[in-house]
Formats: structure tokens, sequence, C-alpha cells
């Protein structure tokens, strides 16, 4: 199957992007179910994350917009009502991790457990949305490309659609005890994973079709891939590893991308036929190469610099948190 390289850099983008936020999903399950070990072991990757997460989603949206100039008002038409709500909840979540990091002075009658407790259940929330518009792009359902209107009932009504989205939020809490460290049995993670993994699989074959099968395996191969080594604890500590990590979910999220192409709307949209056919495509697929390396390298660094800075303060005893 051809595929047009600069979709081919806008999948890469989408699994970095997807990696990135499924860490956030994981911190939040953390959170609600963990609270006190997540005090030791995911707070100080909160802001990094949190941060690394906008910009690739900004980054992400603007790739989309260069390469498909269509797409952008037919999606903001069709998920209006959607996306404002998202904003809102968006603003409410930033809110609470800003209030919970930076200016929590003990001076409210709320608690930083409060604080941190709200937004895990508001990433929780955002994270739905997002899988909610990328799976009814995948299946169509409830969706009218032509009225430019998003149906949620009847998005909801088709249980494939539910499938997917409840099996992907199972596979991700499964995962989030290894990319964490939590103190998780390495075999429930894994059996977890499997339990997100099959009802994923399945609702996924069920939304499109079996001609790119194998490649849909293989992305739910590499997923699983990660509680397998996990499960060895001579290989436990490169699993675990934050950057390795998230590389194994981005090469999951882009073959799952891949199995679709060109096909959106269970194949009533074909990607190709929606490009900006033009010089300008080429010369922005350039400036996107470039600028995503940079943005990759300059996340990483970030990324290693805040938590090492953030480890010893909480080594020191600098950080106690109620």
């Amino acid at each position: 199957m051809a595929f047009n390289v600069e979709v081919l850099l806008n999948g890469i983008i989408f699994g970095m992007f997807f990696a990135i936020i499924s860490t956030e999903l994981m911190a939040a399950s953390a959170i609600i179910f963990k609270y006190e070990e997540s005090r030791r072991k995911v707070f100080y990757y909160l802001v990094p994350i949190w941060e690394i997460t906008g910009t690739f989603f900004v980054f992400y949206v603007v790739n989309v917009e260069a390469l498909i100039p269509n797409a952008l008002p037919i999606l903001a038409y069709s998920y209006i009502s959607y996306i404002l709500i998202f904003i809102v909840i968006y603003i409410l979540r930033n809110l609470s991790i800003i209030s919970a990091e930076f200016i929590f002075k003990n001076r409210w009658n709320i608690s930083r457990k409060t604080l941190y407790s709200t937004y895990a259940i508001l990433t929780y929330i955002l994270g739905f949305f997002v899988l909610v518009i990328y799976t009814s792009l995948m299946s169509g359902r409830g969706l009218n490309i032509n009225a430019r209107t998003f149906n949620l009932a009847s998005f909801v009504s088709y249980l494939p659609d539910d499938g997917f989205i409840i099996g992907s939020a199972i596979a991700l809490f499964g995962l989030s005890s290894i990319f964490y460290k939590l103190d998780v049995n390495s075999i429930l993670s894994l059996a977890v994973t499997v339990i997100g993994l099959i009802i994923a699989g399945a609702s996924f074959i069920a939304i499109n079709d079996y001609s790119n099968l194998y490649i849909m395996m293989l992305s739910g191969l590499v997923t699983l891939s990660i509680p397998v080594i996990n499960m060895v604890p001579k290989l436990r500590k490169y699993i675990s590893d934050k950057i390795t990590f998230q590389g194994f979910l981005a090469a999951a999220a882009f073959l799952l991308f891949y199995s679709v192409y060109p096909n959106l709307g269970s194949k009533t949209i074909d990607v190709n036929s929606l490009l900006n056919d033009s010089a300008m495509q080429t010369q922005i697929f350039y400036a996107t190469l470039i600028g995503g390396t940079l943005l990759l390298i300059m996340s990483i660094v970030f990324f290693r610099v805040w938590v090492n800075s953030s480890k010893k303060r909480i080594n020191a005893g600098a950080d106690e948190v109620e």
C-alpha cells in the first residue's frame, strides 16, 4: 500500500502525541487509585508531561491544518459543541494542576489531594473526548460530513465504538504501573493489558475491515511487548525508562494509524483526496520535519532536566505534600 510521505510524517507526529497524552491518562489512574505512592513516583512527572502534551497537540493540529486545509473547518463545525466543552474542561484541569503544583499554600480549605484528584478526573474526561473523536473518525458512526454534525447518541449506540474506548482505557490502566514503576504485580499488569487489547482489538476489527488486519495485530503486539518485557527482571529497567516506553507506545499508535490509511469514516473518506497537493505542501513537509526533530529533542531534554531536578527536591524533603 502506497503511503504519502507527508501523511507518513503526520502519522509519526500523531503517534508521539498519543504516547504522551496516554502517559497523562496513566498518571490520572495512579493518582486516583494509588495517591500516596503517586506522591513519590508520579508527581514529579506531571508538569513536564502536561506541558509537552499541550505543545505536541498544537504541533499536530498545525500540521493537519497545513496538510489538509479543508479538514479543520469540517471538524470544527461537526464537533463544535464538544470542542467548547473540551476547552472549558481543559481550562479547569490546567487550573487544578497549576494550583496544586505552584500556588498551593494551604490558605484554603482545599487539600492538595483534592486538587490532584480533580486534575485526574478532568484528565479522564478529556481523554474520553479525544477517544470519542478519534474513534468516530474511524467508524463514521454519528458523524455526518455533509451536514457537518456529530450525534453522540448514535455513536455510543454502536457497541464496537464503546468497546474500542473501554478497551483502550483498560489497556492504558494496565500499563500505568509499568510506566510509573508502581508496586503492582507484573502478572496483573500483563493480564489487565491483555484484557484491554482483546476488547479494543475486537472492536477495532468490527469498526473497520480485515484488509489491514496484520498491521493492526502488529500494533497490538508492540503494545503487548511492554508488559511482557516488564516481566523479565533484567529487562524491566529498560522498558520502564520513560523515553523508551513512550517510543513503544508511539510505534503502536502509528501502526494503528497506518492500518486504516487512507480511509476514514468506515471508508467514506479518502484522506489522499483531501491533501493540499501543492509546492507549499512540500515546503511545509521540510519545515515540519526540521521543527519536529528540534521539538522532540528539546522535549526530551526538558523532560530529563525537570524530572531530575524534581527528584532532588523531593529527596531533600523540600516538596512535602499533605
